[in-house]
């Protein structure tokens, strides 16, 4: 599990103790790795307090963004299943089961929840986020050439030959970098199975988008133009080889 971490001095610890029982409860082995994203509140300390011989704390220096956080994590971790989280555990931690369960019991490359999906829930997201993720999956959609994705579902899993493949590949480090795991997937021709997950209850936030508006523009425009690039694929390709999907 990768759980990128950001000014969450007051809230980690409870989720990172709700995390790891319920790990427990899976009858497999597992790790945490904990990824401090340049926190400036009291986040360092609480995180160093919870690191043990099963949670592991990367620090980043300065605060580079949710994708630079996931992707320092992801090439820490060690798992033959990459999952990553938010640090407030915004899904029922039942769609974490179904992740694991794909990559290493179906042999599956890439498991992502979708809210999209009839059996998930998103109710519980306020309004104004709930408009501003539909217009971003829309534009993201574009992007990609798929509108089945929810890419801003903060819960995706990779076989740990995928993660090794991918997450070197990525150069946009903030919150649209799921967009490029998507892009990067599709032009790998690598498939995609979907989850449905559950949102609990949330605050109002909408970073990300709001407050970073035009730095968001720029990025979406940088994610199309690497969208009609040629890229060299094969070492994503091969990540697969010998993981066929059921």
């Amino acid at each position: 599990m990768v759980v990128p971490c950001f000014n969450c001095a007051a809230s980690v610890s409870r989720s990172v103790e709700e995390l790891r029982g319920y790990l427990g409860t899976l009858g497999r082995s597992w790790e945490v790795v904990l990824v401090d994203d340049g926190s400036t509140d009291d986040a360092a300390s609480v995180l160093s307090e919870l690191a043990d011989e099963r949670t592991h704390v990367v620090t980043l220096a300065v605060n580079r963004g949710k994708g630079a956080a996931v992707a320092a994590g992801m090439r820490r971790a060690r798992g033959e299943c990459r999952v990553f989280t938010d640090s407030d555990l915004p899904y029922e931690l039942d769609g974490l089961t179904e992740c694991v369960v794909g990559v290493l019991d179906r042999r599956q490359p890439a498991v992502f929840g979708n809210r999209l999906l009839e059996a998930s829930d998103a109710s519980a997201q306020p309004r104004l986020r709930r408009w501003i993720g539909r217009l971003v999956r829309a534009v993201a959609g574009s992007i990609v050439g798929r509108h089945d994705v929810d890419t801003q579902c903060g819960l995706k899993a990779f076989s740990g030959p995928v993660a090794n493949a991918l997450f070197p590949m990525l150069r946009t480090e903030g919150f649209l970098f799921d967009v490029e795991v998507v892009l990067l997937l599709s032009k790998a021709r690598i498939p995609i199975s979907f989850v449905p997950v559950r949102l609990t209850a949330q605050d109002g936030s909408t970073v990300g988008f709001l407050q970073t508006g035009p730095e968001t523009v720029r990025a979406l425009w940088r994610l199309y133009r690497m969208s009609r690039a040629p890229m060299d694929m094969r070492v994503l390709e091969a990540s697969t080889s010998d993981r066929p999907a059921r």
